[in-house]
């Protein structure tokens, strides 16, 4: 399994192409806001820029691991995964390196944006979470990576063919900013709109990701304006998400990522395994 989970991670990186477009989407956001959507009253640039991060880390999350499955349809088009379930090789260690390898991509290219964006916070003066914060920050891009690669290999399950591939690669690079309601604040959106954000798992992660990191530029922002609506303007940044009067909080957040990686995981497996039988 190591040699196979080796390879796919190679097939990736390999593939520059690859690895620009599934970084595709944070760029554009980081782009467009440079241009347009940073323009707004934000209150202060600090809240502005965690805010544009942690949205920022979990598009990275979704994409770059929905670019490391192509080596799963690559494989299917050129007929290569079925000489690998015809060989010696269990086929739960095949259908591992195929799920093991867009998390750990995830996980790194996840990992390398965060310390590119704290960096740059950092260099213009604003504040990075604590010891503590980062901990936290360190264990919800794990979690992110995990429950974005089970949703990704479930859908490419289905996937046959490069350009079906190409087309919902395409389609997720530009939803992903909406759906994390970062081309505009999920309070703005209509409730309709809203219910259908909550309800899209990466979305909670980039919630969960916005409570850490913004939390001291909140609390910098509400000494300098005490006056400062703190709980709506959480709510409209989708900061917290609100189902009526009613608040979810970070666990039951957490709870939806875990429960969600663990549904489509096993759909996901499920799906692999009749597809090397057949």
């Amino acid at each position: 399994m190591k040699a196979l989970l080796k390879r796919n991670i190679k097939l990736y990186f390999r593939d520059k192409a690859n690895v620009f477009f599934s970084m595709l989407s944070v760029l554009l956001i980081v782009a467009l806001f440079a241009l347009f959507l940073g323009q707004g009253n934000w209150g202060s640039d600090e809240i502005r820029d965690s805010w544009l991060m942690a949205g920022i880390l979990a598009v990275a999350a979704l994409t770059t691991a929905l670019g490391a499955t192509s080596v799963i349809v690559e494989d299917k088009v050129n007929k290569i995964t079925k000489g690998f379930y015809a060989s010696p090789i269990k086929r739960s260690r095949i259908t591992a390196a195929y799920i093991l390898c867009p998390f750990i991509v995830s996980v790194i290219m996840t990992t390398i944006t965060a310390v590119a964006f704290g960096v740059y916070i950092v260099a213009i003066g604003g504040d990075m979470p604590g010891i503590a914060g980062l901990l936290q920050l360190a264990g919800l891009m794990l979690l992110s990576s995990i429950t974005a690669t089970a949703i990704v290999c479930f859908f490419v399950s289905f996937i046959k063919t490069n350009s079906v591939f190409g087309s919902v690669s395409a389609i997720v690079g530009t939803l992903s900013g909406f759906l994390m309601g970062i081309y505009m604040p999920i309070g703005n959106l209509p409730s309709a709109i809203q219910t259908v954000i909550m309800l899209f798992p990466p979305a909670h992660a980039a919630s969960l990701f916005r409570q850490i990191l913004m939390e001291r530029p909140m609390e910098l922002a509400l000494e300098a304006a005490p006056e400062l609506d703190l709980p709506e303007l959480q709510e409209v940044l989708g900061v917290v998400f609100r189902f009526g009067d009613f608040e979810i909080t970070p666990v039951m957040s957490i709870a939806f990522l875990a429960a969600s990686a663990i549904l489509f995981f096993g759909l996901s497996v499920m799906n692999m395994r009749k597809a090397g039988k057949s």
